[in-house]
């Protein structure tokens, strides 16, 4: 369960089994006692990533997992994205969309320069 750290007690981050299946779709979670119980209930879970640390005092359950030393990189996406190409599975940048977990709200800033 990899997480990135969304401000907060929230993160973002989405669920996959050993064989990198997703099992969750990404979210943005606001982490509390009972989040992930479906799956902590069942199934040891790993948490890892910059979002993970600030979960450990929430997530208490004994599958919860908790590896401090992997961080999620944009460097280890080549193997995936070789893998797309070698599938011929491209993206076409013209009508290409990101995808945002959540809409950008602008506020005023509190402090003026």
């Amino acid at each position: 369960c990899p997480m990135i750290d969304a401000r907060r007690m929230e993160v973002y981050t989405a669920i996959y089994d050993r064989e990198l299946h997703l099992k969750r779709e990404i979210s943005a979670d606001i982490v509390n006692e009972k989040s992930y119980l479906d799956y902590l209930d069942k199934y040891p879970v790993c948490f890892f990533g910059n979002g993970a640390a600030k979960c450990r005092e929430k997530i208490t359950h004994s599958n919860a997992l908790f590896i401090d030393d992997i961080r999620p990189l944009a460097r280890m996406m080549s193997p995936l994205a070789e893998k797309a190409a070698a599938e011929e599975k491209y993206e076409d940048v013209a009508y290409f969309e990101p995808f945002y977990l959540k809409d950008f709200i602008a506020s005023q800033p509190k402090k003026l320069l």
